[in-house]
């Protein structure tokens, strides 16, 4: 299984708080390309999502700090 997330970004790469994930099957036969195709459909979909949620202000980059 393969997937996408959005996420807040911080100093660290790849850590901040995540947002929304997709998850995105490896199917027999696929090639990295076939795969990357269906990753990036996913992401299309969910990266406007957490933009949404954000301008709704439904999500806080501090989150996680309680704030």
């Amino acid at each position: 299984e393969h997937g996408a997330s959005v996420h807040f970004v911080t100093e660290e790469v790849d850590a901040g708080p995540i947002i929304i994930q997709a998850r995105v099957p490896v199917l027999p036969g696929d090639t990295p390309e076939t795969l990357a195709a269906r990753v990036l459909v996913e992401e299309h979909r969910i990266l406007p999502q957490a933009i949404r949620w954000f301008m709704e202000g439904k999500l806080s980059p501090n989150a996680d700090d309680g704030q």
